[in-house]
């Protein structure tokens, strides 16, 4: 047996289509369709595995102990 799928914005069960398998029910999928841009949150964008990280790495000598030092 084939459940139905619920809406990702109402929670509303709803019957796919031939023309239409998405994640919202036709109200909300009308509704989305018809919002100005400025009301549509805009979706995350998808990181590549090839793309570094903004974050740099420590390595363990960048923190090891520093070395001695004269005092003049």
């Amino acid at each position: 047996m084939t459940q139905s799928p619920v809406c990702i914005r109402c929670g509303d069960n709803y019957m796919f289509t031939r023309m239409y398998k998405g994640n919202y029910c036709p109200d909300c999928h009308e509704a989305w369709a018809v919002a100005p841009r400025s009301e549509v949150p805009p979706r995350p964008r998808p990181r590549s595995a090839r793309t570094p990280s903004t974050v740099p790495r420590q390595d363990d000598e960048t923190f090891g102990p520093e070395p001695p030092y004269d005092e003049a």
